[in-house]
């Protein structure tokens, strides 16, 4: 996800809770976890396995279904070796090595701090002396929290068993002052509430694993409930749905509208377990990780659990689509012929997919009518991993369209053929998005540590706009003999396209082209790249003025 840097009066709110709360801080207490808390927990949470291997299997167990390992394992390392940069509003945060190397890892870690970690947020050491070491809340102890005290031994267990890796953290990027943890203090005061979910004593073991599975474990609410200006979830609108960067995560609580209380549970089960079906479509993005790491490695059994779960245990949550535009009509007549040209080879002239290639049904996809066309914007803009494998992509049309035509696509797409969701796209949220998610095309980790900036056709807050779509790749595989020539050749094209742009706005340009190459570049040190870029702008002034 790419980083988006929150503007000062944004942030005020959270300064001052932050300030009030420290005052608190003296006088307000966590509540502590009782022993009858977790008595209406499945059985088979409440006690760890005797003997060590089952330990240990029941760890992995567990650490599969939080997903933890894509999270803990940034590009080129090790599982669970960290190394991953988390992008957040307030900055970038690497997560740590949670393999049992004793240097960089969590070797030397007791069981009492490994349970405060996941409990409480809380890992050891101390800041300024005087503060614990709380954790952001990126890592979702929020949802950890309510893991019973033997599950989360088993799972320290398991992670005692992989092999020690020495993996140094990288350095977050968080700002000022979010890159002080004390400031933690104020939002955990105000959000969070240490201590296991309350079960419904009347549930069966299969709800009540179901539950676990979901809340607990699953931390499913962490995506798909809306957040506050504060970034904490907001627990009265639980699983009604939420943005997440340039998608939306639906909302899944039990409403048979709006939910996936309508679903039949045959197509809950394909959706988490089986990759999805023609019927709702597949998951992708966060989701389709989550999917591919954590719940199709799961029983069945268990699936069958979270699908009674959503569909019979969630309080409904009622998430009507927004007003249409004023000009919806004609959106969607003009959305009509640019599906047709475009659309319609794949996914059907009704919106039927084209099985058995596995392209999925736009038709009652609750994605594509989800309560913000996030969804249906995102893929059109950057295009969709293969759904099956082998399998057609989805490609990426963002270079193609412009904002207006995307919006009407958009429009089209969430009310043909029967869909209920709005004609509410706009060509300002469509470009709003192309600043969160249109990258270059080998923009990635390596590139945010550089600090290369995003590119996008329209630009957009924080984003670079590329006037010529087709140039991002233009210094893939450039040398030191041809570098000058290339970028001759892409200022030329800017030129072309935006006579008047200012020599900052056309080295940024460059920069944003050239950067993620650089730092995808083998064999160079963090600080060499640096110094190359550093150069690279050097180099290119002369050649700006000239022409």
């Amino acid at each position: 996800m790419p980083a988006r840097k929150p503007r000062l009066h944004a942030l005020r709110p959270l300064l001052a809770a932050a300030v009030l709360a420290l005052g608190l801080g003296a006088i307000v207490t966590c509540r502590m976890a009782s022993a009858n808390d977790t008595q209406d927990y499945p059985a088979a949470s409440l006690s760890a396995p005797t003997d060590q291997a089952a330990l240990i299997a029941r760890g992995k167990y567990l650490t599969t279904a939080a997903d933890c390992m894509p999270c803990h394992t940034g590009p080129g390392n090790a599982p669970f070796s960290g190394g991953l940069m988390m992008h957040t509003p307030f900055g970038g945060l690497s997560t740590p090595n949670i393999t049992p190397d004793k240097a960089t890892g969590i070797g030397r870690w007791t069981d009492k701090q490994f349970y405060n970690a996941l409990h409480y947020g809380i890992s050891p050491g101390r800041n300024f002396l005087v503060f614990p070491k709380y954790l952001y809340p990126a890592m979702p102890y929020t949802s950890y929290t309510k893991l019973s005290y033997a599950d989360v031994m088993a799972i320290k267990a398991y992670l005692d068993s992989l092999p020690p890796v020495h993996a140094p953290r990288e350095p977050s990027t968080m700002s000022f002052p979010f890159n002080q943890r004390p400031v933690l203090l104020g939002w955990r005061l105000l959000f969070f509430n240490p201590g296991p979910m309350h079960m419904n004593p009347s549930w069966d073991e299969h709800m009540k694993n179901g539950a676990y599975l979901t809340v607990a474990l699953g931390h499913c609410g962490e995506c798909h409930t809306p957040r506050n200006m504060m970034e904490a979830t907001i627990a009265s609108k639980a699983f009604a749905g939420a943005p997440i960067d340039n998608l939306f995560a639906p909302n899944i609580s039990s409403d048979k509208t709006y939910g996936v209380g309508g679903w039949s549970k045959a197509d809950l089960i394909a959706y988490l377990h089986n990759d999805g079906n023609l019927v709702k479509g597949s998951p992708y993005g966060a989701m389709g990780d989550m999917t591919d790491h954590s719940t199709s490695k799961l029983p069945v059994s268990d699936i069958e659990d979270i699908a009674d779960y959503l569909q019979h245990g969630t309080k409904p949550q009622v998430t009507p689509p927004a007003p249409a535009v004023a000009d919806a009509d004609a959106s969607i007549a003009r959305g009509k012929v640019l599906y047709m040209a475009n659309c319609d080879g794949c996914h059907g002239k009704t919106g039927g997919g084209m099985p058995p290639h596995f392209v999925p049904d736009l038709a009652g996809n609750d994605s594509v009518t989800a309560e913000q066309p996030f969804n249906v914007i995102g893929a059109v803009l950057n295009g969709l991993g293969s759904w099956a494998n082998p399998g057609p992509r989805m490609p990426a049309f963002g270079a193609e369209m412009n904002d207006q035509e995307i919006a009407d696509i958009t429009n089209y797409v969430r009310t043909a053929w029967g869909n209920k969701g709005a004609a509410d796209a706009t060509p300002a949220l469509v470009m709003k998005l192309r600043g969160v998610g249109d990258l270059p095309p080998i923009a990635n980790e390596a590139s945010d540590k550089l600090g290369c900036p995003r590119v996008s056709p329209a630009g957009g807050h924080g984003t670079v706009a590329n006037p010529g779509n087709k140039l991002l790749g233009i210094y893939q595989g450039v040398t030191q003999a041809t570098l000058a020539n290339r970028t001759r050749q892409l200022i030329t094209a800017v030129r072309a396209n935006n006579s008047s742009i200012s020599d900052e706005n056309l080295t940024n340009t460059l920069v944003a082209a050239y950067c993620p190459v650089l730092a995808n570049t083998p064999d160079m040190s963090l600080s060499d790249k640096k110094s190359a870029l550093k150069d690279f702008i050097a180099s290119a002034q002369p050649l700006i003025k000239a022409h």
